[in-house]
């Protein structure tokens, strides 16, 4: 807001911002009857910038919290092992077995359920015992749809974009990003 702003009406400051980026707003505001037309305006711009808001955000789904078995944390272990660690790290430390995998611990899972269909999602922390680096970067990222196998989506340095917003929203996560 402008230094000038703040000695005016919210009413006002709507009117004049509706005008400036929304003329054809501002003028179906004039032309209709009502008993104030700043509050006519001010309430348009409201319902404006609702559905801007609205148009903005794509629809994301019903999320829902899940509580993770160790069927589950066993899956996104031996997906982190084959998709991350395995093919990538083990030339770098052979010897190296799955039965290193330490996690994942402190793991968030649900779901969203969008068009009919629901999308798993995990986020915890993983590596492997005698790697120091394998617990870098976290925290971890995973992903399988109704029927499938997980997917490891990576690790994220913090910046859970990854993750769905919905989904971070409901586990009080916030992203780093």
């Amino acid at each position: 807001m402008t230094k000038w702003a703040h000695r005016f009406s919210a009413a006002a400051v709507a009117a004049v911002t509706i005008t400036t980026f929304f003329p054809a707003t501002a003028m179906s505001a004039v032309r209709s009857p009502a008993a104030s037309p700043a509050r006519e305006a001010a309430s348009q711009a409201r319902e404006t910038a609702s559905r801007f808001r609205e148009a903005a955000s794509p629809a994301r789904g019903t999320a829902v919290n899940l509580k993770v078995t160790e069927k589950v944390r066993h899956s996104l272990a031996d997906a982190y092992w084959t998709q991350y660690y395995g093919p990538n790290l083990r030339k770098h430390h052979p010897g190296t077995s799955r039965r290193k995998v330490d996690g994942p611990k402190k793991v968030y899972y649900g779901k969203v359920r969008s068009a009919g269909k629901d999308v798993y999602w995990a986020v915890g922390s993983i590596g492997v015992k005698g790697d120091p680096i394998s617990y870098q970067d976290g925290p971890h990222v995973w992903r399988r749809s109704a029927h499938g196998a997980w997917s490891y989506r990576g690790d994220t340095g913090g910046c859970l974009d990854k993750a769905p917003r919905a989904l971070l929203k409901l586990w009080h996560l916030r992203s780093y990003c």
